[in-house]
């Protein structure tokens, strides 16, 4: 997925230096998660931090708690174009999920996370799946 921002902005996402585990938003966010759902989200976190970053950050170097709306409602929109509908709104999840874990942790004050996380859903396709069936 291409960088949705110039080199400068996503050069501010990244940490300027290691969190302590106990403060970092996204570790934290995982941390809360059963075994089984980590991978899954671990992935979708590292899809976002790269597309925000060109490639530049991962889920432990992105400073998370600098995103704010115009960084959350471009990422809605990357990958609303990329995944289906389910794996989208799987990995926004993620995304409410840490900027929450964030907001609990003090790293971002609760009108930037409010604004951060006020983007729509993605829509499921509405159309029945499968195929229809005669009654012998």
């Amino acid at each position: 997925m291409p960088s949705l921002l110039s080199y400068d902005d996503a050069y501010s996402l990244r940490l300027k230096s290691p969190v302590p585990l106990n403060l970092h938003p996204a570790l934290g966010y995982l941390a809360t998660l059963s075994e089984g759902s980590r991978p899954t989200m671990r992935h979708a976190l590292n899809e976002i931090a790269s597309t925000l970053t060109n490639g530049e950050c991962d889920l432990t170097t992105l400073n998370w708690a600098a995103l704010r709306y115009k960084h959350t409602s471009a990422v809605r929109t990357a990958l609303k174009q990329k995944y289906a509908p389910a794996t989208a709104s799987k990995m926004l999840c993620a995304l409410k999920g840490v900027l929450k874990e964030a907001s609990r942790l003090d790293l971002i004050n609760l009108l930037d996370y409010a604004k951060a996380v006020d983007f729509k859903s993605i829509k499921q396709n509405s159309k029945l799946k499968g195929r229809a069936l005669s009654k012998d």
